[in-house]
């Protein structure tokens, strides 16, 4: 039976990390596939959005006959209440992990897995999470339901989004001491108890602890950046936040299970921006540790020199070649690509110049992507931040071919997830003057780029 577990476990994980779902990722040892942490993104348009909630999955030795037990960890060590479905304490009340009774047809079932649980998590992070609350599916005071939802709001970009990588880059200490967190238990389990301390889900020996989502919490931090100080910048502008007051209550919150705190955009605004300095700070950082490891001849730098000089010898071999990559200052950890813009499309003589920042501790952490000439693209924030998607992260070439597909592509589909500057989000999937505004806008500055050479 534990056998059939893991073969099927890893089957559903191998899955999961092919997937280019962008909500969610995964994280797991390989010597115990049965505990696995989970990450899942916040919904754009809801009160979640672009939150990063952090999960931790219990399987069971006879999965998928009986659900995996899941725990959530983004509750500010046990004192916040995310939603009537996502306890302070990290109990996630679910029908199809067998914590909610539900309907019939809503329970777990052989058939389901991994991804069907995550899909269902990620449904509570709604739009109005105040009808999940039993008793108040059909509540109609849009008082009380907005004031819930701009708790969230504010909670969600303190605690989902700006502590966590405050921890992860050491900015500050934690705000909060160690909490006594009580003990939790899936009566679907066959396996121990829950043991929750100090934040941290520690189901048996070896679990994965927290650090493994921190380069993905910066790189989305870069990519919705703009994003997430438009958000704060609405929170500021709000009337009905008076900041430096506590949270009022809504009906259904009692006792130490609900979402206190007080209003404070202000202090979110300043954190922030101390966090965008310090993820540039580490950025540019990259390239001077590098350095010393090539001087060492470190096997991480060994590796990228040769990567580079195969992708070199790759395209120069080719007629087509529409970009040029060198290393800056022969550091194999900065690169410089050119990108020629090929005829007959929206680039036809334009030069794009990209900066590729790489990580000393490559692939572990991902490349950071900049445009240094001026270019209006949907998937380019007004910070310089390329959002694209390698096929193989730990392939530089995969990261090169990611670059190019992302500026290239022309019809891409709608994703909010992949669209990270507001105004061309907003011409490009407009109207058709809305879309030929677009065009414009990138064909100027495709022609001002030229002058950047």
């Amino acid at each position: 039976m534990a056998d059939q577990c893991t073969l099927r476990l890893i089957r559903e994980l191998n899955a999961l990390e092919k997937s280019d779902e962008l909500a969610m990722t995964v994280h797991y040892k390989e010597g115990n596939v049965r505990e696995i942490s989970a990450m899942i993104l916040g919904p754009p348009g809801t009160p979640y959005a672009l939150g990063l909630y952090e999960f931790t999955f219990s399987v069971p030795s006879n999965y998928p006959a009986t659900a995996p037990g899941v725990v959530l960890r983004t509750t500010n060590k046990g004192r916040t209440r995310f939603g009537p479905n996502l306890y302070a304490n990290g109990k996630v009340c679910l029908s199809i992990i067998g914590t909610w009774h539900g309907e019939s047809g809503e329970q777990w079932s052989p058939c389901q897995g991994l991804e069907s649980v995550l899909l269902s998590i990620q449904s509570l992070l709604s739009a109005t999470p105040y009808f999940n609350e039993p008793g108040y599916e059909k509540e109609n005071d849009e008082g009380n339901i907005e004031l819930y939802n701009s708790k969230i709001r504010h909670e969600n970009l303190r605690l989902a989004v700006i502590k966590p990588l405050e921890e992860a880059l050491g900015v500050v200490s934690p705000e909060d001491g160690p909490v006594n967190w009580p003990r939790l238990s899936n009566p679907l389990l066959d396996d121990p108890e829950i043991d929750v301390n100090e934040g941290q889900v520690l189901h048996h020996e070896g679990m994965p602890k927290t650090g493994h989502f921190d380069d993905y919490r910066k790189q989305r931090f870069l990519w919705y950046l703009e994003l997430y100080k438009q958000a704060v910048q609405e929170g500021l502008e709000k009337e009905t936040v008076r900041h430096g007051t506590t949270f009022p209550l809504s009906p259904f919150e009692m006792g130490g299970n609900a979402m206190r705190g007080e209003w404070n955009y202000p202090d979110l605004q300043r954190r922030m921006n101390v966090l965008e300095a310090k993820i540039m700070e580490e950025t540019h950082q990259w390239p001077v540790e590098g350095r010393k490891l090539t001087e060492m001849d470190a096997g991480i730098a060994v590796s990228l020199r040769a990567q580079h000089e195969q992708i070199v010898a790759g395209f120069t071999s080719r007629t087509d070649s529409i970009f040029d990559l060198t290393m800056v200052d022969e550091n194999p950890f900065l690169w410089k690509l050119v990108y020629f813009g090929r005829p007959m499309t929206q680039y036809d003589g334009g030069v794009l110049m990209v900066k590729i920042y790489i990580s000393p501790r490559h692939p572990v952490e991902q490349p950071r992507v900049f445009v240094e000439t001026p270019l209006f693209h949907v998937r380019l924030s007004t910070k310089k931040v390329l959002i694209y998607l390698p096929a193989r992260a730990e392939e530089m070439s995969r990261h090169i071919e990611g670059i190019i597909a992302s500026l290239e592509e022309e019809s891409p589909p709608y994703n909010p997830l992949m669209t990270v500057n507001a105004e061309a989000t907003k011409l490009f999937w407009g109207s058709k003057d809305e879309q030929k505004q677009y065009h414009r806008k990138l064909r100027r500055s495709i022609e001002e780029s030229i002058g950047y050479l």
